[in-house]
């Protein structure tokens, strides 16, 4: 049915462009929006800075240490929308240091902009404060630090505890210390423990895909994050293995799992006890304030990036009554769920949105009668077949939306 599989959610939707509204100063949307109280709202805060650079990856980063002053400039950020209404009213219930590699920032930056966070916004009971770290940066003294500040969730780029593919991804240190730091994590206790695993890379066996899941399986990690190699010109590794090796990996990895007790939450996450509120309460349409160089998000119908150039994201902090964002219709938060429904192995359930309504049932039926999804309470979900393929399937149908 499908030639090409899509492997990331950003290639699997269609462009918003036609509801966007235009550029508008942020600051002055946001002190009009109304001010009504706002439940699981999440944030996000980018650390662009990384100790070195890996083979597979082109995110938002640079290499170098942190500049002095950034957590400062994320402080002053985070008290500049905390005298915002709608801002100062909205409830967040998840936090999420992106990167790059957040625990490049030193103790006291974590305990200063979390303990911005905590005095200038609303947050529910238990908050989930995810960062994410590499095994080397992620010491004994940073754990300590990070969980008295309020961090309960930690999300680890292993991605293979197998020597040469590590070496092959550029990651610092043996599969052994990977191990052991997790370990020493789960041992420790007070977080919910997820690591990143990559598969299809140049190489890789299923025996040493196996040795993977079996390290994983010792460890009784919370979940982990399971990415085929994507080719990407701006990357240096090897190409990734063939659409046949990538199938059987990913069918090897979806059934040894289930069988451990590890479920789908995502088309790319697996998990035992780890619920990712942050990933889910966006995908739910929640709002998600970007704090940080290359921080985007979204306010209500307003949407924020800021620059990843360093001297432009401090000016305009400095500026922050400047700042631009941009403003979307209403119905473009329909889109947000529409794209998080696939995530999360639902079909759409706002049938509303196709154009054709003829052509999306032709597209239903053939996805039901070749076990790509089934019929469930609550609409149509995605079998371990639509899983492989669910951002294919989302390009699909996105493409048929008005």
């Amino acid at each position: 049915m499908f030639e090409t599989r899509i492997k990331t959610h950003h290639s699997a939707m269609a462009e918003g462009k036609k509801y966007a509204l235009g550029p508008c100063n942020a600051s002055q949307v946001l002190s009009r929006l109304p001010a009504d109280e706002r439940k699981n709202a999440t944030i996000y805060i980018h650390v662009p800075f990384c100790p070195k650079i890996c083979s597979f990856c082109n995110m938002r980063r640079s290499l170098q240490s942190p500049v002095p002053d950034y957590h400062r400039w994320i402080v002053s950020e985070i008290e500049k929308y905390a005298a915002l209404p709608y801002v100062r009213n909205t409830i967040f219930d998840a936090v999420y240091f992106g990167g790059g590699t957040p625990t490049m920032l030193s103790n006291e930056a974590f305990h200063e902009i979390l303990r911005a966070l905590f005095q200038n916004f609303k947050f529910t009971d238990t908050p989930e404060v995810t960062v994410e770290t590499t095994v080397t940066e992620l010491t004994e003294d940073k754990i300590d630090v990070l969980g008295i500040n309020g961090v309960n969730r930690l999300s680890v780029g292993v991605q293979t505890f197998d020597d040469a593919g590590r070496w092959q991804m550029r990651r610092v240190g043996s599969g052994e210390k990977a191990w052991q730091k997790l370990k020493y994590l789960k041992v420790k206790g007070g977080f919910t423990v997820s690591m990143d695993l990559i598969y299809s890379y140049s190489g890789q066996s299923h025996e040493s895909l196996k040795r993977d899941l079996d390290k994983i399986n010792e460890l009784e990690l919370d979940g982990f994050s399971m990415y085929s190699l994507i080719d990407m010109k701006e990357t240096e590794i090897e190409r990734a293995q063939s659409l046949k090796m990538d199938e059987s990996m990913f069918y090897q990895i979806a059934e040894t799992m289930q069988e451990k007790g590890y479920s789908f939450l995502e088309l790319t996450k697996m998990v035992k006890n780890d619920p990712y509120r942050y990933i889910m309460n966006r995908h739910q349409g929640a709002d998600t304030l970007p704090l940080g160089a290359g921080a985007g998000g979204s306010l209500n119908s307003l949407l924020l990036m800021n620059d990843i150039n360093l001297e432009k994201y401090h000016e305009s902090v400095e500026n922050f009554c400047s700042r631009k964002g941009m403003l979307f219709k209403p119905e473009y938060r329909d889109v947000t769920v529409f794209k998080g429904d696939i995530q999360t192995l639902w079909l759409p359930r706002n049938e509303t949105l196709y154009s054709s309504h003829k052509k999306y049932e032709n597209f239903l039926k053939r996805l039901l009668t070749e076990e790509y999804a089934y019929s469930t309470t609550g609409g149509y979900r995605l079998t371990t077949k639509g899983v492989f393929w669910g951002n294919t399937i989302s390009r699909v149908l996105s493409d048929m939306m008005g």
